[in-house]
């Protein structure tokens, strides 16, 4: 598997739900109902988290004694998560306040330049 990106990397690590379930991958392997127990978690969040970070590729799963268990397969990226460094504002997700205001942004941006050509055309 080709190295992964640090813009993968820092798009995984932006939600702290996908940073605490890798900090307690690299005690141990474990199966979901352990990482949710540990980290206080619903199952369903925890499965939703393990398998995008299953899909990029730092973390692996498989069977034993009848359950699926997930092991940290990119061992790098702890020293990323150990060392605190913060993630780049452009991989965290957004409050709703702040998209709303892009949002809005945007849709004044796109009325401007109509005006702009409204305007253009009437005088001709």
């Amino acid at each position: 598997m080709p190295p992964l990106s640090d813009h993968i990397v820092h798009k995984a690590l932006a939600s702290n739900v996908r940073r605490e379930i890798l900090l307690t991958l690299a005690k141990k392997d474990k199966y979901l109902t352990e990482i949710s127990n540990e980290i206080k978690r619903k199952p369903q969040t925890i499965n939703f988290h393990l398998q995008l970070l299953e899909e990029i590729g730092l973390v692996e799963s498989g069977w034993r004694e009848g359950k699926k268990y997930y092991s940290l397969r990119e061992k790098h990226v702890l020293d990323f998560l150990r060392t605190g460094r913060p993630v780049p504002a452009e991989f965290r997700p957004k409050p709703p306040h702040e998209i709303m205001i892009d949002m809005w942004k945007d849709i004044k941006r796109r009325l401007d330049r109509l005006e702009k050509k409204v305007d253009k055309i009437s005088k001709h």
